[in-house]
């Protein structure tokens, strides 16, 4: 009789849905904090992106920064090898998402066509992807850190040196 009394009992219950409810709390912000983000793929990234496309090319440039802070673009010659390696290791790359980047201290710029054109800004040093354009259909301009490149920035400087060579 007394446990039936303490359970109908209004303090009861509204003890009993506050202890609910802290405790839905902390298992809700628990959970979160210790999920880990998992990586994003290349298609979450670059919205609607076609790595099949046929019509598909990359033109790549070196940025570099000379006494007058202005930013001086050379021309990597990419051959079709090149530019297929470099689409493929964009493909197989991971991202994850970051709060912002800074788009003067990246060192390439890439212009991809595929089913879209997409002009990407990357810093080599802290492996950083930015869209460049709002054309880009890029994710609401999104900052990005490349979790896994694929090879793509060792195919890159590799490239600027075959150019400088030339």
């Amino acid at each position: 009789m007394l446990i039936i009394t303490i359970v109908q009992s209004k303090k009861f219950r509204v003890s009993l849905v506050l202890l609910l409810l802290v405790a839905f709390i902390i298992g809700f912000f628990a959970f979160k904090s210790g999920a880990k983000n998992e990586p994003l793929t290349s298609v979450e990234v670059f919205n609607e992106i076609d790595f099949k496309a046929k019509a598909a090319d990359v033109e790549g440039h070196k940025i570099e920064f000379r006494n007058t802070s202005a930013e001086h673009l050379i021309e990597l010659k990419l051959s079709n090898d090149e530019k297929t390696s470099i689409l493929k290791a964009l493909e197989s790359a991971t991202f994850e998402k970051i709060s912002n980047a800074n788009i003067s201290d990246s060192d390439y710029l890439i212009n991809i066509n595929l089913n879209k054109r997409y002009e990407i800004y990357l810093d080599s040093k802290t492996k950083q992807l930015l869209f460049a354009n709002e054309h880009d259909y890029d994710s609401n301009h999104l900052y990005y850190q490349i979790s896994n490149d694929g090879g793509l920035f060792k195919l890159l400087e590799q490239s600027t040196k075959e150019t400088l060579q030339q």
